[in-house]
């Protein structure tokens, strides 16, 4: 019974880190990203970090609620390395630790990069507000497949599409973008905002450089590795 409300209480502080996700997401597309955009990506590290910053609280509190809980049963517990004494003997440690959380929270949703009809904007921990760039400030564009079976970030795995764009020296990576849900063309036609906005930067006369090696590693159904061909042959 013991090992079932663990589980219990486990599941729940999951259900409660997706859900504190999916809030700070909404946060997200309302008071920072604006409403005209088309789409928007976060930095690929960012992205990784995010998880493990979710997932820290919900570990965290089970462990310590957890630790508490046996400690009641078991005083003799206080002699051991749980979670609960660790955080228990952290009187001023532990607000250290949690305003490095936001800190780190804080750096990794501000690591985000928004595309509007003609805008570009690029926000970061240091601006937060945002660098703006019209689409013809692009310097290189590169389109093709992941060629690594093992990588940190996604998109250099083996298959995997991305687009990249250079600005100010700086390399934006394009892989799984967030779009705009009120712009229907692009909830019901998956990647059709990377294809439209290569077209775009296309017709300014962009250098671009373009490999569909790997292609046939694309997992994605057809109609999508067709759009990735699509926009890796337009120049």
């Amino acid at each position: 019974m013991q090992i079932i409300k663990k589980l219990g209480s486990f599941l729940v502080l999951i259900i409660a880190g997706i859900g504190f996700l999916a809030g700070i997401m909404l946060f997200l597309e309302k008071l920072i990203i604006p409403r005209d955009y088309y789409f928007y990506q976060y930095n690929s590290v960012s992205e990784k970090v995010m998880i493990y910053l979710i997932l820290i609280p919900a570990v965290t509190v089970f462990g310590v609620l957890s630790g508490k809980l046996r400690q009641k049963k078991e005083p003799a517990l206080e002699d051991t390395y749980d979670l609960y004494f660790f955080w228990k003997r952290l009187p001023r440690g532990k607000f250290i630790l949690i305003a490095l959380w936001i800190i780190g929270l804080y750096c990794c949703f501000s690591s985000v990069t928004i595309v509007t009809k003609d805008k570009i904007i690029c926000r970061s921990p240091l601006h937060p507000s945002g660098i703006t760039y019209d689409y013809k400030d692009v310097t290189q564009i590169r389109a093709a497949f992941g060629q690594r079976r093992l990588a940190f970030s996604e998109y250099k795995k083996k298959g995997n599409f991305y687009y990249q764009i250079e600005l100010d020296e700086k390399k934006i990576i394009f892989d799984v973008p967030g779009v705009n849900e009120n712009i229907k063309r692009y909830t019901d036609d998956t990647y059709l905002e990377l294809e439209e906005f290569d077209q775009k930067l296309v017709a300014l006369g962009i250098p671009k450089k373009a490999d569909e090696t790997g292609w046939e590693a694309c997992d994605l159904d057809s109609q999508y590795v067709n759009r990735f061909r699509r926009i890796i042959a337009l120049h």
